[in-house]
């Protein structure tokens, strides 16, 4: 009996790749949520210093955009995949513009992106 014959189909390289990226915002969501202070004391972090209630926004955030990328990796939503690449881009510009510890986030960011890039081109024609 094969995965298809139980109504289950294999995933593919970018549902993967965007399943463990939302898993990562969820983590990150529920650490910024249950634990603001703790976030906003790390050392050299982007929040350093930010007040608690607008990392609460920030985890907020998280928790949407890592809802988001478990659904549509779990329905393996192309078109929500693949709109999330610009974005990852542009988050990246931004971040990078502000300088400081988010020129890390920025980079992390941009790869993010890139990997999910390579793994659609790997899902289309590999």
């Amino acid at each position: 009996m094969t995965m298809e014959n139980i109504g289950l189909r294999t995933p593919g390289v970018l549902s993967v790749v965007f399943g463990a990226q939302g898993a990562f915002l969820l983590a990150n969501a529920i650490y910024t949520l249950a634990y603001p202070s703790a976030a906003s004391n790390l050392p050299d972090s982007p929040l350093a210093g930010v007040p608690t209630h607008t990392v609460r926004c920030i985890g907020v955030t998280s928790l949407s955009t890592g809802t988001i990328y478990a659904i549509a990796s779990y329905q393996r939503n192309l078109p929500i995949m693949v709109a999330s690449l610009p974005g990852r881009l542009f988050a990246g510009y931004v971040f990078y513009r502000n300088g400081g510890a988010w020129t890390r986030v920025a980079i992390f960011e941009v790869c993010m992106g890139l990997v999910n890039a390579a793994a659609l081109v790997w899902d289309l024609y590999v």
